[in-house]
């Protein structure tokens, strides 16, 4: 948990330092916990997704399936540089799917009352 509150005025340059130092580490930590944190969430996302796919009729699987293929072998990707871009694509891109997945899901139930 990120603490808030008035810093205290160092009165020596030590002091300074020794305070930026530790708040600089915290937000080390922060950072991690958050990305962490992230990763968990979308990866327990496309859990669920694969989970999901086995309750989608076979007939409407099969006409959804080729855009999402086609939309997972278009991911343009840079894991290497750890950017932000590359994070909010893959939101991007589990978000929709899911999405589509789900209405697949729910026209198939619909479909046979």
């Amino acid at each position: 948990m990120v603490k808030a509150g008035k810093p205290k005025k160092p009165t020596k340059n030590g002091e300074l330092l020794g305070d930026l130092t530790r708040e600089l580490k915290h937000l080390r930590l922060v950072t991690r916990e958050v990305g962490e944190n992230f990763i968990l969430r979308r990866e327990g996302e496309v859990e669920a997704l694969i989970a999901n796919l086995s309750s989608v009729p076979t007939g409407k699987l099969r006409t959804v399936a080729n855009e999402l293929l086609r939309d997972l072998h278009n991911l343009k990707l840079k894991p290497e540089k750890g950017r932000l871009k590359d994070l909010k694509e893959l939101d991007r891109l589990i978000e929709e799917l899911t999405n589509r997945v789900m209405t697949a899901q729910d026209s198939g139930k619909n479909s046979n009352k």
